[in-house]
């Protein structure tokens, strides 16, 4: 594959009769030769007048933050130290913001590929440059507090959701490409959905598809700042994900640097972000994690307290990767049963409910499955390090197996005779569960 020399993030462009943003990418190869290519953003719902209505001095930060968060999957395909800004000046600051999102954020990436990224990325700044402190809020004033609530299409949505109406705080969805199982969500909870959409440069996709490259990149963080650009020009007050505390812990350490799947979900990450919108774009809108203080079992006990929501929340990551037709003749909800996130949430249910019950929720009895032992073993710690997917602490299932072992359901069967093995009656599970719970 040609080798890049540089990497220019370069212009953006509103289309507000149709409400597309457009961003542009170019690309110099050592031939000499530049390529461009597109990204383009689509939002539902907002009416071209409503584009007038936010001040130039909030809309430009926030596009020109889009155009870099949406570039890191274009730099992945082409990874250079040169990194140029066409458009617009960073101030050391920001480009410091920046950096650190890239690093952070593409930890797998760079583990996956196996790239030593030390000294690789450090955005360009103007040391003269300097960016006011944001406080455009009058064009706010007139609009009532209202949030909106980052859609997974998972119980950790779904939690939040029931949280914000036990409060009484007024909420609709946000929903990035949603999918059947966000469509189902947002119906059940009785919520409106917010839709926005990405058409990413074809040439690129086919690239990383030949290439085998992993383009594991910090979703969240995109989806914070298209909720920004949302909330300017739709009236939301705040931006609400549903990030637990077990994000903010690690799965490797790769030449130094943390390697965490889910860091665009930590707290780190979240308050990197949100001191970025308040000081550089607007203090009219905020970010907050609702559920930031439990952990997922945790979230998992108050979930199983909404019934009505346990044979319809979509939490395999795989399901996602269907298209909308396959989706139509897909069990409600799809689980793949093979996976480190199946496995860790059939383990987080079966401590709550009884065996009848998660046989009909995911179609199958893992403890069952002996040749999933390795993947058991190492989300409970005992080999190797925590897969690189959305799963919980060590701490987290040994509890969850645990609570699933007192209720006798399970006994006998192979993968809970690996557990009692390692974590006899005899083991500490108080101290466990106090720092779970707690």
């Amino acid at each position: 594959m040609p080798r890049a020399t540089s990497f220019t993030f370069g212009t953006y462009k509103v289309d507000p009769a149709l409400s597309i943003v457009s961003f542009t990418y170019h690309v110099e190869f050592r031939s000499g030769k530049i390529k461009t290519y597109t990204d383009q953003l689509f939002l539902e719902d907002v009416a071209p007048e409503l584009w007038e209505k936010v001040p130039q001095t909030i809309l430009e930060p926030t596009l020109q933050a889009l155009l870099l968060v949406i570039g890191i999957n274009y730099w992945t395909i082409f990874p250079t130290s040169d990194i140029r800004i066409e458009g617009f000046t960073l101030t050391r600051e920001q480009a410091e913001f920046w950096t650190s999102l890239y690093v952070n954020g593409l930890g797998e990436y760079f583990y996956y590929m196996k790239m030593d990224f030390r000294n690789l990325i450090s955005f360009p700044f103007d040391a003269s440059a300097t960016a006011p402190l944001s406080t455009q809020t009058s064009y706010k004033v007139s609009t009532p507090e209202r949030a909106l609530l980052l859609n997974g299409a998972g119980k950790d949505s779904v939690l939040s959701a029931e949280m914000l109406k036990a409060s009484g705080t007024p909420f609709d969805f946000f929903a990035f490409s949603p999918t059947l199982a966000h469509e189902r969500i947002a119906e059940l909870v009785g919520a409106k959905t917010i839709k926005a959409y990405r058409r990413r440069d074809q040439r690129v996709k086919t690239i990383g598809s030949l290439f085998g490259i992993s383009t594991a990149y910090p979703s969240v963080s995109t989806f914070t700042f298209i909720a920004v650009l949302l909330s300017e020009l739709l009236g939301y007050t705040s931006i609400i994900f549903s990030n637990e505390r077990s994000a903010d812990f690690g799965n490797l350490t790769y030449l130094g640097l943390e390697v965490n799947h889910q860091w665009c979900k930590s707290s780190e990450a979240e308050k990197l972000t949100n001191d970025y919108i308040q000081r550089y774009i607007t203090t009219g809108i905020s970010t907050t994690s609702l559920l930031r203080e439990f952990s997922e079992l945790e979230i998992v006990r108050r979930f199983v307290q909404y019934p009505q929501y346990l044979h319809f929340v979509t939490s395999c990551n795989c399901y996602f990767g269907f298209s909308r037709f396959e989706q139509r003749f897909l069990r409600t909800p799809y689980w793949c049963k093979e996976c480190p996130k199946c496995i860790f949430l059939f383990a987080c249910f079966s401590a709550f409910l009884p065996k009848e019950e998660m046989l009909s929720i995911f179609g199958a009895d893992l403890y069952k499955r002996k040749r999933l032992s390795r993947l058991f073993k190492r989300i409970l710690g005992i080999e190797g390090f925590k897969p690189l997917d959305c799963v919980g602490e060590p701490e987290e299932m040994i509890l969850a197996m645990h609570l699933a072992s007192a209720r006798k359901e399970y006994t006998g069967e192979p993968i809970m005779q690996l557990f009692e093995e390692y974590f006899p009656p005899s083991y500490n599970f108080d101290e466990i569960a106090q720092k779970v719970f707690s």
